[in-house]
């Protein structure tokens, strides 16, 4: 039997960051080490599955944004830090503080912008040291701690290499957005949607189409094959809850505030 659905982009950031919490890398991690989770929506969602945390305004806990036409970022003076999560607990400390005390067996959980069908997954930088992943690149591989990016196949690019390969803040001309950077990691643990059906149903999803509109735009489609009903029924359930998740929203900086102004014009 074959079951087939569509999963719109808020619908996927719940049930990724559903699947990342119950890796059984990051339980270990969260009841007896320390994680990191970085800025974004699947992020503040999976702090919601592992923590409980209800988070209403999600403005405060996203960096980089594409919203109003845009990518963009939020205001850097309104932002909170990112989670930091030791033995269960969100404690507040200075996230590079608490990074350089990772070790073995701790986890950093990562957004990206784009992932490829080589593994790869690459993150748009607007920040010109590199932002998170320019700061904690080179403790996290010379510990060998392992990144973890949940990431939504709306966001699958032929290859993030090849997208790299132009980019840079000190090259950009004309544009409508930041200035953009681009860094590409090949060497993470990456939870699509797939992977997460995969942790949760023990099922093996494919993706099949993508694309919507009417609310599902930048819907993924997939399709899943079992010889048993209930597991399929079991999934489409789910898959119909979590389409009735709302989307995010966001609110970027004002284009007042931005000092490298772009040609967009805030209406």
């Amino acid at each position: 039997m074959i079951s087939t659905f569509a999963l719109h982009p808020a619908a996927s950031k719940r049930l990724i960051a559903r699947a990342t919490a119950a890796l059984p890398q990051v339980q270990n991690a969260y009841q007896n080490g320390k994680i990191f989770i970085g800025h974004g929506t699947t992020n503040a969602a999976l702090i919601s599955e592992l923590t409980g945390v209800q988070i209403d305004d999600l403005t405060p806990y996203v960096s980089g944004v594409v919203s109003n036409h845009a990518p963009c970022a939020t205001d850097a003076a309104t932002r909170k830090q990112p989670w930091c999560i030791e033995k269960g607990k969100i404690i507040a400390a200075d996230w590079l503080e608490f990074l350089d005390g990772f070790q073995a067996g701790d986890v950093f959980i990562k957004g990206a912008n784009a992932v490829d069908p080589q593994g790869n997954v690459g993150i748009l930088i607007g920040n010109p040291t590199g932002g998170t992943m320019g700061k904690a690149y080179g403790t996290l591989m010379a510990r060998g701690i392992e990144i973890i990016h949940p990431v939504g196949l709306e966001k699958l690019v032929p290859s993030c290499l090849e997208a790299q390969t132009d980019l840079g803040i000190n090259h950009a001309g004309p544009r409508i957005g930041l200035q953009l950077g681009y860094i590409v990691l090949h060497n993470s643990t990456i939870i699509t949607e797939i992977e997460s059906i995969a942790q949760l149903f023990g099922l093996k999803a494919r993706m099949i189409a993508a694309g919507g509109i009417g609310g599902m735009e930048g819907s993924v489609i997939l399709s899943v094959k079992s010889d048993e009903a209930s597991r399929l029924e079991d999934l489409v359930g789910t898959v119909k809850k979590l389409n009735q998740t709302p989307p995010a929203k966001i609110s970027k900086k004002k284009c007042t505030h931005c000092p490298n102004p772009c040609l967009m014009k805030e209406e």
